[in-house]
């Protein structure tokens, strides 16, 4: 008579070898505000505004309608808010940039912080348009598994290509050191390899 043989247990997926998290490079890559440049287009809109209702000020004035000076005076001053607007979101927006993650702090009022680890970043790119390169500007984008922001523009950054390339290196090193897994519907995705588990129950 044969002996029972003990019931069969189903496989179970197993994270790849070092997937938990390692304390990465807390090396500042870069820390402050980006370049004036880079709000070019709100300054302009607002210096554009004031121009005009500048225009508009003379051209009353010329008409001699009898409106008083102080209203004139006014109108040279309705674009003075905007540019002071452009220039507090401008200061207020800084960026902290280490080898583990970068975190971007909003606010001219209340203040928010946002935070991206390197490890979940899967692509970085650099891009310059014609006006960048005439600026001394560029853009750095990173591409990651974030749901509720997955591309972080990094725009008009100090020595910009020399960040990019600390970057890329950062991202990579988090990816080996950390190797996490992401969840992909109802699989697991090895983000480093890109080797898939299904689920059990």
């Amino acid at each position: 008579m044969t002996e029972p043989q003990p019931p069969q247990t189903r496989p179970v997926a197993q994270p790849p070898q070092g997937s938990m998290a390692q304390p990465g490079s807390g090396e500042v890559l870069f820390e402050g505000i980006a370049k004036h440049s880079a709000s070019l287009g709100g300054y302009l809109k607002w210096t554009l505004v004031t121009l005009v209702a500048g225009a508009i000020a003379i051209f009353i004035n010329m008409m001699e309608w009898g409106v008083p000076g102080w209203i004139l005076g006014l109108l040279w001053l309705v674009g003075v808010p905007g540019l002071a607007w452009t220039y507090l979101e401008h200061t207020s927006t800084k960026f902290k940039i280490t080898g583990r993650r970068v975190e971007t702090e909003h606010g001219v009022l209340g203040k928010s912080v946002d935070s991206l680890e390197l490890w979940r970043v899967l692509d970085v790119k650099y891009t310059q348009s014609v006006l960048d390169r005439l600026l001394g500007n560029g853009r750095i984008t990173l591409i990651s598994t974030d749901q509720s922001d997955p591309n972080l523009d990094l725009h008009g950054l100090p020595n910009h290509r020399a960040l990019f390339e600390k970057l890329r290196d950062a991202v990579q090193d988090a990816r080996q050191t950390n190797r996490p897994m992401e969840l992909v519907g109802n699989q697991e995705l090895d983000a480093q390899g890109g080797q898939t588990f299904e689920q059990l129950s």
